[in-house]
């Protein structure tokens, strides 16, 4: 996910030479764990890993647009009356609809599982519970990944704006579009 793969699953571990013993350990388990990664993965890593300008570039216009993109999500569910810390990287929030369970309750939801199904049903807008995460089953919270839309051309726009300039609610509205309607109709479902 740090170079924008999600998916790609590719791990590394990286230790000091004072914990080789640690490391030779953890190689052990994972030989019996964790089955190859295939060869197009390994090479992209390769290439991600050894960095350079371009890696670098693509990274700051990523970070930027997530980033952007996360606080006007951030921002909307806040107003809106929704618990949620502000993002701080990434492109998740775990935001708490605890301040809406009266009108949940009163639409036979009772549990995070409950909420994310009726969202989608109702709405087709897709969240995680919390309780895949470890949370109760009566809090709730969910996941929301803010990732739906078209990154090469939001990149590709992203380039055309100098880095001094913050991208607007119209880009975010005009290149994010998807990722923020379905904010919208979270909220508007919410407040129904």
């Amino acid at each position: 996910k740090w170079c924008g793969a999600g998916g790609w699953r590719l791990g590394v571990f990286l230790f000091p030479k004072t914990l080789h013993w640690i490391r030779d350990a953890m190689a052990v388990v994972a030989s019996e764990t964790y089955t190859s990664t295939s060869a197009p993965i390994q090479y992209a890593a390769v290439r991600a890993f050894e960095g350079g300008l371009e890696i670098e570039h693509y990274l700051q216009q990523s970070r930027r647009i997530l980033r952007n993109l996360g606080r006007l999500i951030w921002q909307k569910l806040k107003d809106a009356g929704v618990t949620v810390p502000e993002p701080r990287g990434g492109f998740y929030l775990f935001p708490d609809f605890s301040p809406y369970q009266d009108r949940l309750f009163k639409r036979g939801i009772t549990t995070s599982e409950e909420f994310a199904e009726r969202l989608l049903r109702d709405t087709g807008v897709a969240l995680l519970p919390g309780s895949h995460f470890g949370r109760p089953d009566n809090e709730f919270t969910a996941r929301i990944a803010y990732v739906d839309f078209d990154g090469a051309r939001a990149l590709a726009a992203a380039e055309t704006i100098p880095l001094s300039k913050p991208l607007g609610k119209e880009f975010l509205y005009k290149y994010c579009e998807r990722t923020l309607v379905a904010i919208d109709k979270l909220i508007a479902w919410l407040e129904e």
